[in-house]
């Protein structure tokens, strides 16, 4: 015996989940602002900020971080771009992760957005609030 899918109703539901969660996700990020990550040099010389993905959209350099040395500052500047990536990735995470539904977490994980396990610095601020910390 053949079961009959109304197919017209079942593409109905999936492209109005699409659209719920679309709208959700949207209201998740006018809530908390952009998302962004940021990370400082321990004597605040150095202040980087980046969009999930890494997109640098602020450096902030102190006179005293130019006394560094060119080397020394580029270093500086790609080891605080990483450290902002991984918080942008982690707020991107705790945004959209509640709207996603259950499996969102592993497509938000397979964009590289995932919720931070450690990080070096414990003055990280999300601004979506204290957020648990997750261990594997």
């Amino acid at each position: 015996m053949a079961v009959e899918i109304d197919i017209e109703h079942e593409l109905d539901t999936v492209a109005h989940r699409v659209d719920r969660a679309d709208a959700d996700a949207a209201e998740r990020v006018r809530q908390t602002g952009p998302i962004t990550g940021t990370a400082a040099s321990g004597d605040g010389a150095v202040t980087v900020q980046v969009r999930p993905g890494g997109l640098l959209s602020e450096v902030t350099l102190t006179p005293a971080a130019l006394a560094s040395g060119s080397q020394a500052l580029a270093a500086q500047i790609m080891a605080l771009a990483e450290r902002a990536t991984r918080r942008a990735g982690a707020n991107m995470h705790q945004a959209l992760a509640p709207v996603l539904g259950p499996g969102g977490e592993k497509h938000l994980a397979s964009l590289g957005y995932e919720p931070l396990d450690d990080d070096e610095d414990e003055s990280f601020d999300s601004p979506l609030g204290a957020q648990p910390r997750r261990r594997r």
